[in-house]
């Protein structure tokens, strides 16, 4: 078995983020994937971001993209639109981390 695939999802407060991170989950876990999905305040990205495969950034912290590239060059860094957040659906968000090669 592989080793598990790190998600993390940041946005301004977590709440959202906690709701859009477990439709994801539920999608990864429905296809079988050995993937972890959790959601953080952009507060703890200095702390979790060398831990995980992937960030993902909400759109309401998007201004922060650049900044987030730079500090975690050897990770995956994918900005969501207010589309895609918005949707609250798990399944377009994982189709969107696989346009980006996240599988």
């Amino acid at each position: 078995m592989s080793e598990k695939l790190r998600i993390a999802l940041f946005c301004s407060g977590g709440m959202s983020t906690s709701l859009v991170g477990s439709k994801m989950q539920k999608v990864y876990d429905q296809e079988q994937k050995n993937v972890q999905v959790d959601a953080y305040d952009f507060g703890m990205i200095d702390e979790v971001g060398d831990d995980v495969d992937v960030i993902v950034i909400a759109p309401q912290i998007s201004w922060a993209y650049d900044q987030v590239v730079e500090a975690h060059p050897d990770k995956k860094v994918i900005k969501l639109s207010m589309q895609e957040f918005g949707s609250m659906d798990g399944q377009v968000l994982v189709n969107r981390l696989a346009e980006e090669g996240v599988e």
